[in-house]
Formats: C-alpha cells, structure tokens, sequence
C-alpha cells in the first residue's frame, strides 16, 4: 500500500500559520459574508472575522470591503525542513449586496521562508453565493475555488518535505423548506480535487443530504439527517460509497448555553472493504461573562467529510476553544485540539495534538495587530514522530 501522502492543511489563509483542511473552505471566508458558506456544523468551527469598526466603500447598498494583512514570524520546521523565518502578505475583498442577498469574496496569500526557498506557498480563495428568500423557502446557490498547498501536520498526511500544491473546485445548491412545525432542507455538493504534481491524489466527491427540523417553538430544534457521499479517487484506490444516518438536537438561539448534539451510524463501502461504525457530532458553547466563550466539540466518524483522504479510517477528534474579551479592543483565544485516526486497512494508528494561543489588538476601528503562538505534535505507529512550532505577529488594515 501507498504511504498516505494524502492532503493536510491548505497553506497560511487564515490568521494562524497552520492553515485549515482542504475541503474546509467554508473557514477561509468571512462569518456570514458569503451565502452558502460558513453555515454547516462543523468541529472546526472557525471563520475569518472582518475587521471591528471597518465598514468599507458603500453604493446604493453593495459594499465593498477590501482587507489587506501583512506579517513575519519564525516556523521550526516546516514541512520537518529546516527552521525558518516566515514572511506573508494578504490582500482580500468582499463583495455583499444583502438587499440581492449575494456574497462574493476573494483572498490571496504568499508566503516565504527565507532560508528554505522550497517551503514557498502561492495560496488563493474565491467564492459567490447567491440566496433567494421566499415565503417559507430559502434557496442558496454557490459555488468556489481554493488553490492550497498540503503541509504535514494532519490526518493522513505522510512525511512531505515540501508543500504539495492542490486545486478544488466546489459547488453546492440548498432549499430550505418550511411546513409548519417542520424545516426539510435537500442539499446537493460537488468538490473537485486536482493534484498537478501528483495526479494520482485526484479525488471527486458528490455529497447528497436530507435535513429535516422539528421545532416547538423552543431554543431545540429535533433534527434527523441522511447523508450520501460517493468518492472517486482517480487512480490509486477504488471508488467508495458512505452513507450517514444522525438523529438528535440542535440549539439555534443565542444564550447562556447553546448545545448541538447528533449520533447515529455511518457505513462505508468500497470495492475491497466495508466498514460500519457508531458517529457523532456534538458541540457546547458556554458564555459565563459577556466577555468569555468556552466551546468544546466531539466528533467521532468513519473518514473526516473535511480532508481529502483516500485511505479509509475511524476519526475521533475533540477540541477546546476558549475566547476572553479584554479591554473592549483586545482578544485572546486559546485552542487545544487532538484527533485520533485508527486506519482500516493497516494496523495504522495516528494521534496529532495541537495547541495554539492568539491575540487579536484593535489598535484603530480600521488597524489590527495579530500575534499566534502555534504547536504541533504527530506521533503514530507507522511514522516518525514529529513537533513544530510557529510564532507570527501579522498587521490587517481594513478602510
């Protein structure tokens, strides 16, 4: 069998210097910004935020919101080479017209590390949407493009000694329909994965759900979801088929305490394996002050639906995210995260540990000042183990 050369983290579009999954494009983008992203549960729950006080250039209701973010810091060992000095530079724009409820937004990012010209990263985002709202139905169209580099910090990511570049390109269409007491949402998505150095990693997924909400008129809504994903991974490994059945609730009011939690089963088969196993998807966000948010999220799943992964595994990850409000203009966040991959076909076992501290200081209603502590940790039974450490300090201006 193939070493897992298999995709990690898209490379530096986010604050952080260890970027998000792959196929999480949904957390490059504005919170709410763009319809049709940012909005499905997810353990990672972690979009970018546009900047406090900085309204951009408004006509006739269409905003445009430029955002340009530069920075330095220092990696230990990017892609396990050599330590390094890290220079970046950002430019982004967002689009939103909220009266035609349409979003677009596009983001470009580069990176250098002076003394391993290797570790180089072009990365770039784009995504539209498009949201029709009709009396008692919501239609969301939308459709991106992500160019990233996989580092080798993640799941099912084998020893890369450079970054390994990748494209996707994802549609996706929703209608969200409201019967009385009952919310049914059909959901239809499509990502394509091209790996121009390394054809063999090509993948294409189809996603087909079924949401349907029950509510009372209480903060809980009683949820059932059905979810199908067909896999074709090109060259390598044979195509495979997941279905997903989650029953629970989800809390969609804002308060004290807000929880979301669904289990159920998912089974996985392919050509030359079949797996069942129990999932789960939980999350519980606390706000003891109005300064502080505490959030913890479970997930236990056959694959991640998040990473490009074509060697078929059982994920449990749990994170810990702790935000506190300080001074009115300075935020401090602390993450702490640990997944666990047992893979099916191998007697494989992969547990990664991350730990990361970041403030965030509105110097002005339009300047921010970012500074991030990052570490990581892998260590499995079929690679050697492996740590990184990553300081940056980075500057957004916003008009």
């Amino acid at each position: 069998m193939a070493k897992p050369f298999l995709p990690a983290l898209a490379a530096c579009l986010i604050l952080a210097p260890p970027a998000v999954r792959a196929q999480q494009i949904d957390l490059l983008l504005p919170e709410g910004g763009v319809p049709g992203y940012g909005e499905k549960f997810s353990v990672l729950n972690e979009h970018r935020e546009t900047a406090t006080g900085a309204t951009g250039w408004e006509w006739n209701g269409v905003t445009l919101a430029p955002r340009i973010t530069v920075g330095g810091g220092y990696d230990s060992a990017p892609n396990g080479a050599v330590a390094s000095a890290r220079l970046n530079a950002a430019p982004s724009l967002l689009l939103t017209d909220p009266v035609a409820g349409f979003g677009a937004y596009a983001v470009v990012d580069t990176a250098a590390y002076p003394q391993d010209a290797a570790q180089n990263t072009v990365s770039a985002a784009l995504a539209a949407g498009e949201r029709v709202t009709l009396p008692r139905e919501v239609i969301t169209l939308a459709g991106g493009y992500l160019r990233g580099a996989v580092t080798e910090f993640d799941i099912n990511a084998g020893p890369l000694y450079r970054p390994l570049a990748f494209t996707l390109r994802d549609l996706r269409a929703s209608d969200e329909i409201t019967a009385g007491l009952f919310t049914v949402t059909p959901e239809v998505e499509a990502d394509v994965f091209r790996f121009p150095k390394r054809t063999a990693l090509d993948r294409t997924d189809m996603h087909e759900t079924a949401t349907i909400a029950y509510s009372q008129g209480g903060p809980l809504d009683y949820v059932i979801r059905l979810h199908a994903t067909q896999s074709d991974y090109g060259h390598v490994f044979p195509a495979a088929d997941t279905d997903e059945f989650l029953a629970g609730v989800e809390d969609r009011e804002d308060g004290l305490w807000t929880v979301s939690f669904l289990a159920g089963a998912a089974r996985r088969q392919s050509r030359d394996a079949s797996l069942t196993a129990p999932v789960l998807e939980a999350r519980l966000d606390w706000r003891p002050t109005s300064l502080d948010q505490v959030q913890l999220n479970l997930a236990h799943e056959i694959d991640d639906p998040d990473e490009i992964s074509a060697t078929p595994y059982r994920l449990t990850e749990a994170k810990l995210s702790i935000i506190h409000d300080y001074l009115e203009n300075v935020i401090f966040k602390g993450v702490a995260k640990v997944s666990n991959a047992a893979y099916m076909k191998e007697n494989w076992n992969e547990t990664l540990f991350t730990a990361s501290l970041e403030m965030e200081w509105s110097l002005s209603p339009r300047l921010t000042l970012n500074g991030c502590y990052v570490f990581n940790n892998r260590q499995a039974n079929f690679l050697s183990a492996a740590s990184e450490h990553v300081l940056t300090m980075q500057l957004a201006w916003s008009p």
